[in-house]
Formats: C-alpha cells, structure tokens, sequence
C-alpha cells in the first residue's frame, strides 16, 4: 500500500488528533495531519476543542491538588 500525504479522510485525522494528544506521533502521521489541518477548517476545529479540553482537564487536576482558599 502507498500511502501519501494527502490520503487522510477526516475520522482518520480525528483519530489521530486524539492519539497525538497522549503519545507521541510517528513523523510520516505528523506530516499528513498537519496537511490536511492546512487544507480542513472543520478538522482544525476538531483539533482546537481537543486542545482546549486537554488544557481544561489539566486546569482541574492542577486544581484538586491545592486546598481551597
């Protein structure tokens, strides 16, 4: 199978944008998404409310860990 840069269906790029965010990506994967985000406002849009989420959960663990003021 010859895979290229361009060959990503956008559920395949959701899939990759939520396993991007606990495990580092391979650099062929990081380059076909990184091309179709340039080319798919909705997947770029998928990318930022993940992005968004992660920092959101990070915010409340960072949080629990502190005592209330």
């Amino acid at each position: 199978m010859n895979e290229g840069l361009d060959d990503l269906d956008c559920k395949q790029v959701s899939r990759l944008i939520s396993e991007g965010q606990d495990k580092q990506m391979p650099p062929f994967d990081r380059a076909r998404l990184r091309l179709h985000l340039v080319i798919c406002e909705a997947c770029r849009n998928v990318d930022e409310q993940m992005q968004f989420l992660r920092r959101a959960m990070r915010r409340i663990d960072k949080d629990k860990g502190e005592p209330p003021p």
